[in-house]
């Protein structure tokens, strides 16, 4: 009975104990961190400031300037056609740096230079019994050339006029005088001088340079000759080259034959700059 009793008395004992429920252990997370609050610097103000435009355009102007402004809330670049300015609402220091940008901007626009074209035209053979009175600007010229072609007698034939600025193309076309034994009638001629720039060579000295040049005669030349009238038709001949030359210097630009190998005309460009 005792033994009964001591084992009622150790059952009763373990089951208590094990029993109770374990002990949590305590969380090792913590608490989310507040975020810290944005600062906003309220001692810097924007300021206000009217620009005068003196040259360019103000939209055209804004355009550029846009880059320099801080971009905030309140901000304002405002152009004024009409009045020719531009406002600027700002921080002190982009205003700053605004106002010395429109100080290198805002400056008189570079007009193109005007340029006068001189084409001497010339004749040349080599049987050519004709005289004609050289111009004396061309004489050293054709002395040169006498000196370095095979054609010994030389004929001025004409001198085409033409102004232009710096970056566009010139062209013409008309009539002249028949040229060596041509039949009657007027020959044909056209030209054009396309990309024309003013510049300079290595050496900084300043050149007119012409990118694409073509100089053109359409002749009548004697084909058949008849008793009833001699028979008609037209030649073309063409001189197509780029170059550059400075101002007041004559560059022979080529020679063409006109009809037979025995007849040529020969270019002569001369350049100066119109003020």
């Amino acid at each position: 009975m005792r033994v009964y009793l001591a084992f009622l008395l150790m059952l009763c004992l373990f089951t208590i104990t094990f029993g109770q429920a374990a002990p949590r252990p305590a969380s090792t997370t913590s608490a989310p961190t507040p975020e810290p609050e944005r600062v906003v610097n309220v001692n810097r103000d924007l300021k206000t400031q009217i620009f005068e435009v003196k040259n360019r355009d103000p939209l055209s102007l804004v355009k550029v300037l846009r880059g320099l402004s801080s971009d905030d809330r309140g901000t304002q670049l405002i152009p004024d056609k009409d009045f020719k300015t531009i406002t600027v609402r700002d921080y002190p220091e982009n205003i700053a740096v605004i106002e010395r940008a429109l100080a290198r901007l805002d400056v008189p626009e570079k007009l193109p230079t005007n340029l006068e074209f001189q084409l001497h035209v010339l004749a040349a053979s080599r049987s050519g019994k004709e005289k004609s009175q050289i111009p004396n600007n061309l004489e050293e010229v054709v002395k040169e050339l006498q000196s370095t072609l095979q054609y010994s007698n030389y004929r001025y034939v004409t001198t085409l006029f033409n102004r232009v600025q710096d970056g566009k193309d010139l062209e013409g076309q008309g009539t002249m005088d028949p040229i060596f034994n041509s039949p009657k009638g007027k020959t044909g001629y056209s030209y054009r001088f396309g990309d024309i720039r003013l510049g300079t060579d290595t050496a900084g000295n300043e050149m007119v340079q012409i990118g694409k040049l073509s100089f053109g005669l359409r002749l009548p030349v004697i084909v058949e000759k008849k008793d009833s009238g001699d028979v008609i038709d037209y030649r073309d001949s063409s001189i197509f080259t780029g170059l550059s030359l400075r101002e007041g210097e004559k560059v022979v630009v080529g020679a063409a034959n006109v009809g037979s190998s025995d007849e040529a005309i020969i270019l002569v460009l001369s350049v100066k700059r119109i003020k």
